[in-house]
């Protein structure tokens, strides 16, 4: 080790790799172009030739030359690989900067086999070394005494956020791979992005045993020695071999290939089961390319992959009794090894001990025996000159008498958290008071010695949270540890089932249950979800034991009546859920407003402005009285529901509401729940610059943590009355925890309007308030309604953004009415072969069968569909339909992307004239793989300018890892209000989720330099904010873990696009797709304006599945707003789902039905003996249909058919009805009232505008089928 480097104890490794298809061995993968998640790695996704890669697919890299490997090789790609391979290695300042590098020479480098060249990125960055006061990060040179001087440090001429000197360097390295130890550190290979789950989790794909670690490498030096007057520098590369090999059993990689394959033939595989993730608490130890990890870290890491080989051992052969005898193993070895006081340094650090984690690496030594640290700390302060000089400085006389001193429930919390793996912040929140209270942790040291699980449940919101495994790794060592280091009274544990320890868990699972949508549980599934937890000993608990501990669960935990069983819920979603209900009740009950307008007029001045307006046909009429009837309503409403399918006009009727002048003088609140949706808000009510999002109006008010995202209910904090009526858009999207911080802000509210679609993609995070609002504000005879407005209640249902013909059937509107879970009308079912048949100006299909057909057959139809485009190679074509300028000088063409100016239009106004869609962000089929495909088919010849060097690069460099250039279609995916723009303006907010282009500076014969201050800066025209150009400075998209703030926009997943509107859409739909749900269609069906073109894998009708409610996420999840869910399970196919009892319409059957009228129809037939079938397929005609109820007698020969009709007052629904009747009586399907006919009998039930059911017509119908 060099001078100045530090010694560091043992620890583990963890080790980056990209994901590769087939198993890091040293090949191409098997299917290059389909492997999106390698991509996530800058140099592999700038650097990997796909064509290359492909023509050379499974092939092994052994004997390749340098410049045919592939970019994945210096990413760690061929851990596996049982060859030597030969880089050469290139510094990357050499060319760009050759005045302060150009000296460092090219560098051979060779990978032994079954190696890694670890890089610890994190370790070199010059803020970790030096610190940084500004954003709170500690010098770890000062933190571990290493001799790095900031001296050393050259002035470069640009800024860096790495060190650079050669000795600071090996200082920095050497210390860290000391830590490295052969035999005894293991090595943990993961991965950033894999295709088993679309969540930011890392995967650990195996562990094996450090078997070696590598010598350092010095640059070499062009002339073959460096010049006096520059800096040394080295490889930051280390080779750490390790103990995996295909026959040894000594480590292992889990077979997660293998697992894919099986996946594609059975979506009922649930990969996140089977994916060890990295541990939560660690997770910037999955960091950086490669981190250090402590001995709890490893144990932790190796329940993972315990629990993950359990859920993945009954699908694939595997050694898997191996792998879990060499994991136990080692667990027993690691715990000797951690000890029992594996938080002694960040406890010292917290008691007030300078360098505590350097003393107490010191008083721990390099035993792999358990140590007892707390005599020779006393040793220690009672002769400091027995310690190093770096550790005796600044501990004298009063800090041995502290310690002498302190007091005995003071020693012994210090104690207790030393037994925690805790960061020095989190120890010196926990141990000193003061800390404790600026945290909002009101709990004095006696009561966290008696229960030490509240270190945990006191812990979990901060923004650095303290994890339950690590409390519970703390109190539950294996018994040889508890004997020799017990637990003094109060704290230890004594059963798997302590109540401390159960109460502790259930919140742990509760909280994991919240950020999958659900409120509460069942009791049974609560035990299930404890009993599934990675943690040694288990926690075996059981109804019975829950019956015992039911006492202690309070405050924390509430318990509730469900159907059958318990329940259980946090107290904040308690509180939550109380306030909502609370709030809702007494408005709905409320005076409504006073006031008398012309409300057909406020409409028409809406849509029309002051001209006047041509004749307007039924639809149109339809349409605006139904505005008109809803506008009156939310006048009217204290709290009341906007409801409608995209299209169908809601922003016009806020804009009409926004113009009535007794409504804006007494002010209005405008709010979203993200910056995209605040913008279109402001758009869509006329009202620009006076809408917030939730997060900005919530955070001056005290109930929102911007460090954690958190929105809460604060009783104490102000609330906002400067508004009388308060509009809250894109409601779909609201959690719970959002809306309650909400009503909770504000006072003084007339009217209260709550905007959206309920049948879009739910919220991320806990519950569906918005949904459970709807249910509760909807009267019960709503289909019946026209218009369907009732008190707090207002529902459109005309499209009008969607503008078709009159003779045109609406085929689009249909098919995504297929998908809302609303009643479907008589012939809704008829879409499914209109669409089969003939070609609609609204929807058209392409069907794909193999992932590798699918671009092809993508930009075939993006040549159909835009009517730049002439073949898939045209370039300008493309770059004309988002916005660019084709230009012709001296017979060559060129294309600009330009901001706008006066009345010359901007490229961000087509920036949303089309759009792709996917449900998923990976594999070949996902936004990835086909923003790569296209803007590399499509973009070549400014792929080839950005690329260029010195005076022939007429546009910036390539951005981030995606390489994002001039002219590209971009979104914006972070929220910023501090950008800079040009031209100047106020309102300078740049939101999460707006879509715009790279406009900017490209030089030209009358601008053939780049102003030096833009040279490298990307400038972005949103399609919100025409005429405004925001920067995006390079170190934005730099770095080993940095999101770059921009990503390419061509494909979105269906996510991304929920509040957007584009005019032609592309939608992908991969079958099986494991994300795929009936919201997600519905949502992805209603972004279109004109067209949508569905490319399908597979035949079209089995979407048809997902029209049913087994399909719905929405209605899987576990609520109590206004009434309990109650969760039936519901099995299709081999799947079973549990869904909400409040929401479907289950039969005594236990089948599903679409309406409230089917599911009293099927129960009456099946109280009356008769056997039936719902939905039972018949050909009509060669058709495909759907009757609702099929009943046959075999017996005696007859077929009755039964259709229930609802909402027969449309014109629009009838004439399908007839045109369906007619396929009947073509097939011989006859009306009862026709005599029936040869091949069956149809049987008839309507509903009709303001009329029910008729309970006598269907008792009529099931007396003839009893009667024969």
């Amino acid at each position: 080790m060099i001078e100045g480097a530090r010694k560091l104890p043992v620890h583990h490794l963890t080790i980056r790799v990209p994901w590769h298809d087939n198993g890091w061995q040293g090949t191409f993968c098997h299917n290059p172009c389909s492997n999106t998640s390698c991509t996530i790695l800058p140099r592999i996704a700038t650097g990997r030739d796909d064509r290359h890669e492909t023509e050379h697919a499974g092939e092994s890299l052994e004997g390749l030359e340098r410049d045919q490997l592939p970019p994945c090789v210096d990413e760690h790609g061929t851990i596996m690989a049982p060859f030597p391979q030969s880089l050469l290695k290139h510094h990357p300042y050499a060319k760009t900067s050759e005045t302060t590098h150009g000296h460092f020479a090219p560098t051979p480098y060779t990978i032994p086999p079954y190696s890694a060249a670890a890089i610890p990125f994190r370790w070199m960055l010059k803020d970790q070394a030096e610190g940084n006061d500004r954003t709170g990060v500690t010098s770890r040179a000062e933190a571990l005494q290493l001799g790095y001087e900031v001296a050393r440090e050259p002035e470069l001429g640009f800024d860096t956020n790495w060190a650079q000197e050669g000795t600071n360097q090996r200082i920095l390295l050497d210390t860290f791979f000391s830590a490295a130890k052969p035999e005894q550190s293991l090595v943990f290979f993961y991965a950033k992005r894999t295709p088993l789950a679309e969540d930011p989790r890392r995967v650990i794909v195996g562990v094996g045993r450090v078997k070696s670690v590598g010598a350092p490498t010095e640059y070499r030096y062009a002339g073959e020695s460096r010049p006096t007057d520059r800096i040394t520098g080295y490889l930051w590369e280390r080779n750490i071999t390790h103990s995996i090999r295909p026959d040894v059993n000594d480590g292992f990689l889990l077979p997660y290939q293998e697992l894919l394959v099986l996946a594609e033939q059975d979506d009922t595989i649930d990969l996140t089961d089977c994916a060890a993730f990295a541990p939560d608490e660690y997770f910037e130890k999955y960091s950086y390319g490669s981190e250090l990890l402590p001995q709890d870290g490893a144990i932790a890491s190796l329940l993972a992959l315990e629990k993950a080989i359990k859920a993945m051992r009954h699908l694939l052969e595997a050694p898997w009794d191996d792998f879990l005898e060499w994991i136990d193993r080692e667990l027993n070895r690691l715990w000797q090894v951690r000890g029992a006081f594996p938080g002694l340094g960040s406890a010292l650090h917290a008691f007030g001990l300078p360098h505590g984690n350097l003393l107490a690496w010191h008083l721990l030594g390099d035993s792999e025996r358990p140590v007892d640290p707390w005599p020779l700390l006393g040793e220690a302060l009672s002769h400091p000159d027995s310690l190093p000089d770096y550790l005796s400085e600044g501990i004298g006389k009063t800090q041995r008498q502290k310690w002498e001193k302190l007091p005995d429930e003071r020693r012994d919390l210090l104690m207790l958290l030393a037994r925690f793996n805790l960061s020095n912040d989190q120890a010196l929140r926990w141990y000193q008071a003061t800390e404790r209270e600026s945290a909002r942790i009101g709990l004095s040291d006696k009561e966290i010695l008696a229960n030490p699980y509240l270190v945990y449940e006191q812990d979990r919101l901060q923004e650095d949270p303290i994890a339950f495994s690590v409390i519970d790794r703390g109190l539950f060592p294996p018994e040889t540890l508890r004997q020799a280091f017990p637990i003094p009274e109060p704290s230890p544990v004594h059963e798997a089932i302590d109540e401390r320890r159960v109460r502790a868990l259930m919140i742990h699972v509760l909280e994991q249950a919240a950020s999958d949508g659900h409120t509460l549980l069942p009791a049974s599934w609560l035990i299930r979800r404890v009993r599934q937890q990675p943690m040694k000993p288990d926690c075996p608990l059981d109804a019975d034991t829950l019956s015992v501990v039911e006492e202690c669960l309070s405050p924390d935990i509430a318990g509730t009546a469900m159907a059958d069983e318990p329940a259980y819920q946090l107290r904040r979603f308690t509180e939550t859920s109380q306030l909502i209900r609370s709030v809702i009740t007494k408005r709905r009950k409320g005076t409504p407003n006073g006031g008398e307008h012309d409300w057909l007029a406020l409409v028409n001045r809406a849509i029309d402005g002051n001209e006047l307006t041509a004749a307007l046909d039924d639809d149109d009429q339809q349409a605006r009285k139904e505005k008109a009837a809803a506008l009156e309503q939310i006048y009217r409403s204290r709290v009341s529901v906007l409801m409608g399918s995209a299209g169908t006009g809601k922003s016009t009727l806020l804009k009409a509401l926004c113009a009535i002048e007794s409504v804006t003088n007494e002010g209005v609140l405008l709010l979203a729940p993200t910056g995209k949706a605040r913008v279109r808000l402001e758009q869509a009510s006329g009202m620009a610059g006076e809408g917030r999002t939730i997060a900005q109006f919530l955070n001056g008010l005290n109930r929102y943590d911007g460090k954690t995202g958190r929105y809460y209910v604060n009783r104490s904090a102000p609330k906002s009355s400067a508004h009388r009526t308060v509009v809250i858009d894109e409601c779909s999207m609201l959690t719970e925890e959002q809306l309650a911080a909400l009503l909770d802000a504000t006072q003084g509210v007339a009217r209260l309007i709550l905007v959206g679609d309920s049948r879009q993609l739910p919220p991320i995070g806990a519950g569906r308030p918005y949904v459970d609002i709807v249910e509760h504000l909807k009267p019960g005879n709503v289909e019946s309604l026209s218009p369907r407005v009732a008190p707090g209640y207002a529902e459109l249902t005309v499209t009008m953004r969607q503008q078709g013909h009159a003779e045109n059937v609406r085929t689009d509107l249909l098919l995504a009415n297929a998908f809302s879970g609303r009643p479907q009308d008589a012939g809704a079912d008829e879409v499914w072969h209109t669409l089969g048949g003939t070609e609609s100006p609204f929807v058209k299909l392409v069907r794909w069968n193999e992932p590798d057909q699918l671009q092809a057959r993508l930009m075939e139809e993006m040549v159909a569909e835009l009517g730049e485009l002439d073949s898939i190679n045209d370039e300008v074509g493309l770059e004309e339909t988002i916005g660019g300028v084709r230009s012709e000088f001296k017979g060559q063409t060129n294309v600009f992307f330009n901001n706008r100016y006066k009345d010359l239009s901007g490229a961000s106004e087509k920036a949303e004239a089309w759009q792709i869609l996917s449900p998923v962000r990976q594999s070949q089929v996902g936004v990835l793989a086909l923003n790569r495909a296209i803007q590399q088919q499509f973009r070549k010849d400014f792929i080839g300018k950005a690329n260029a060097t010195g005076y022939r690069r007429v546009i910036p460099s390539p951005a981030g890892p995606e390489g994002i250039i001039y002219g590209d279609k971009v979104i914006n995916i972070q929220n910023n209000k501090k950008r800079y723009v040009y031209p100047a303006k106020d309102d300078k907010y740049v939101a999460n989720g707006d879509i715009g282009i790279v406009v900017g500076h490209r030089k030209k014969r009358t601008r053939n330099k780049f102003p030096k201050s833009l040279e490298k800066d990307l400038e972005v025209e949103l399609s919100s904010q025409s005429g405004f150009k925001y920067h995006y400075k390079p170190w934005e998209f730099d770095g080993q873990e940095k999101t770059p703030p921009l990503e390419l926009a061509y494909a979105l997943t269906i996510h991304k696009t929920q509040g957007s509107e584009f005019g032609t859409t592309f939608l992908v739909i991969p079958n099986p797709c494991r994300l795929l749900s009936r919201e997600m269609l519905y949502t992805a069906l209603t972004r279109h304006r004109e067209k949508v073109v569905i490319l399908h894998q597979g035949d079209f009708r089995d979407l048809h599945r997902f029209s049913h409610s087994q399909s719905s996420e929405i209605y899987r999840r576990m609520t109590n707003l206004f009434s309990t869910s109650k969760p039936v399970e519901i099995k299709t196919g081999n799947q079973s789902v549990f869904l909400d009892d409040n929401l479907i319409y289950r039969t005594e059957k236990r089948e599903l039905v679409r309406s409230k009228s089917e599911w009293i129809i099927a129960d009456k037939l099946h109280r009356a003996g008769i056997d039936y079938q719902y939905e039972q397929p018949l050909k009509l005609g060669g058709v495909e249909r759907y009757p609702d109820f099929t009943i046959k007698d075999d017996d005696g020969g007859q077929a009755w058919y039964w259709k229930h009709n609802g909402m027969m007052n449309n014109h629009e629904y009838r004439q399908r009805w007839e045109r369906k009747l007619a396929a009947y009586r073509q097939q011989g399907i006859l009306p009862l009232s026709e005599g029936g006919g040869d091949n069956g009998i149809l049987l008839v039930t309507e509903e009709h505008q303001g009329k029910g059911l008729n309970a006598e017509e269907i008792e009529a119908n099931i007396q003839l089928v009893l009667n024969g």
